[in-house]
């Protein structure tokens, strides 16, 4: 799923032009995943049915140390519904304070059904992106 981030970006004017990139998107079962990623590809919403293929069981962030300073864009969908969880009720179930100070990441209330916060969570995700990659240009500039 995650490298179709690469193909929309031609289509997404509001994220320069950057090289392949990996991107992992995981979620609880009808959190909203295929949605969000037809959402960024098509510009519009595309009723789906449920996803089958990989499978995990809830996870945290791992916080071994060769994830440490991977940018993380939390997704919080499905804003648009009346019971979804906060932005910051999403940040403490995840234990998103618990993370490197070397850990850049940014959650972000969103709604695949309108489009509503995917471009600010985007364009925070490509920041971190450009942050992550001069942080690691400068460290192996002092080795």
């Amino acid at each position: 799923m995650g490298n179709q981030l690469t193909e929309m970006a031609p289509s997404a004017p509001f994220l320069p032009n950057f090289q392949s990139l990996h991107v992992v998107v995981v979620g609880l079962d009808a959190a909203g995943k295929t949605s969000l990623l037809y959402r960024l590809k098509l510009r519009e919403f595309v009723e789906t049915i449920p996803t089958k293929g990989f499978n995990t069981e809830k996870i945290k962030i791992s916080r071994t140390s060769e994830n440490q300073g991977v940018p993380v864009l939390i997704l919080a969908n499905k804003q648009d519904l009346a019971g979804a969880m906060s932005v910051a009720e999403v940040e403490k179930v995840l234990a998103l304070h618990e993370l490197s100070a070397s850990t850049l990441h940014h959650a972000q209330g969103c709604s695949a059904v309108d489009g509503q916060g995917l471009q600010p969570g985007l364009e925070k995700l490509y920041e971190m992106i450009l942050k992550r990659k001069k942080t690691v240009r400068q460290t192996r500039k002092k080795r």
